[in-house]
């Protein structure tokens, strides 16, 4: 029935928060038309918005602790895998290296495990990678201002952008909702534009994610895969992968190497 199949396309973008609408006609197994006339029934909820090539979720009033916990329950999840990714990753971290960590709960881990690593800084947009960042005493961190993205207790918006191209990066650890031969890509439509901007101002690109994350395509591509130098991962990336890796010349290591 239609009132049952608009209650399941609420909830699904509710938990997603943000949804392309082919994806949704994928899931939904409906043609864009359907689709369109669904939502449109949707509107008077006050639950969604509709953007530009998908839909968004509404936050609530208690948008703080609802993103707060949002954030912590995507950190829940492949927990273990999330953090020997982050560890892989922070080993390729050098003295006096400049680099920036995403915020993402992949990329999170990263700052547990800086220990003895000479005169470093971090620039990040996450209120999270900050706060851990506070137990060490030797690593300068640059917390880029802006307005905060409550969902995923970030600096967002163009003053965060203003600054971040102030700075020359040596390395950019970055995060993602999820990849697919099409690009990686972010769910989160107010992390887009600071995710591109590390890109561009920083020398070596470093992709982490779960296994998980491979054929996800999600809201927007931020980056083709092309353009990374190294790709971090629990787990060898399934065969179509390895060989668009290879031939971009993407270094892959996993946590099984």
């Amino acid at each position: 029935m239609r009132a049952d199949r608009i209650d399941r396309l609420e909830a699904y973008i509710l938990e997603q928060r943000s949804v392309s609408l082919d994806q949704l006609c994928q899931v939904f197994g409906i043609s864009k038309p359907t689709l369109r006339r669904d939502l449109e029934a949707l509107m008077p909820r006050r639950t969604i918005e509709k953007v530009y090539g998908g839909v968004v979720a509404i936050a609530p009033k208690n948008a703080l602790a609802e993103g707060l916990t949002s954030f912590s329950e995507r950190n829940i999840k492949n927990a273990d895998a999330k953090a020997r990714v982050a560890r892989l990753a922070a080993d390729t971290i050098e003295d006096n290296d400049v680099i920036f960590i995403d915020t993402g709960t992949s990329t999170l881990g990263i700052a547990e495990h800086l220990a003895g690593i000479s005169n470093l800084t971090v620039i990040t947009n996450s209120l999270l990678v900050a706060s851990k960042l506070l137990a060490y005493d030797d690593v300068r961190t640059i917390m880029l201002p802006g307005t905060i993205n409550t969902r995923t207790a970030s600096a967002v918006g163009d003053e965060c952008q203003k600054f971040l191209r102030c700075y020359h990066i040596r390395k950019a650890f970055m995060a993602c909702s999820g990849v697919s031969g099409e690009g990686v890509f972010n769910n989160a439509p107010e992390e887009y534009a600071i995710k591109r901007t590390a890109l561009e101002q920083s020398a070596l690109h470093c992709l982490l994610l779960d296994s998980s994350k491979f054929d996800r395509p999600a809201l927007m591509a931020y980056a083709s895969l092309d353009r990374f130098h190294w790709l971090f991962s629990d787990e060898q990336p399934p065969e179509p992968y390895v060989n668009l890796l290879r031939q971009n010349r993407v270094q892959v290591k996993t946590a099984t190497d």
